[in-house]
């Protein structure tokens, strides 16, 4: 009887395993590549960028000169991180 409870604690740890891991690469295809135009909120504003260096764990760098209306928001850098949490994306790099 503790055989078969230590078996089945074993089958339903490796299918817990194998759920995280399948869940892991779908969030892997929503996150965002160089190149790619995202979106996502500071402050209060909503911002647009496009991304330059996607290397970090969890984050990207972004650009957001690209908006029209960078320089009238007087921000006090070109560039920014952001967590992949906290954006969307908003097109994909042209391949």
């Amino acid at each position: 009887m503790a055989e078969e409870n230590i078996s089945k604690n074993l089958m339903d740890a490796a299918f817990k395993k194998k759920n995280s891991e399948e869940e892991q690469k779908v969030k892997e295809d929503e996150k965002a590549t160089v190149g790619d135009i995202i979106t996502f909120q500071k402050d209060g504003q909503q911002f647009e960028a496009v991304v330059t260096s996607a290397n970090l764990q969890n984050s990207v760098v972004c650009d957001m000169t690209i908006m029209d209306d960078f320089h009238e928001r007087n921000l006090d850098f070109e560039k920014t991180v952001v967590a992949q949490t906290n954006y969307s994306i908003k097109k994909r790099r042209d391949a």
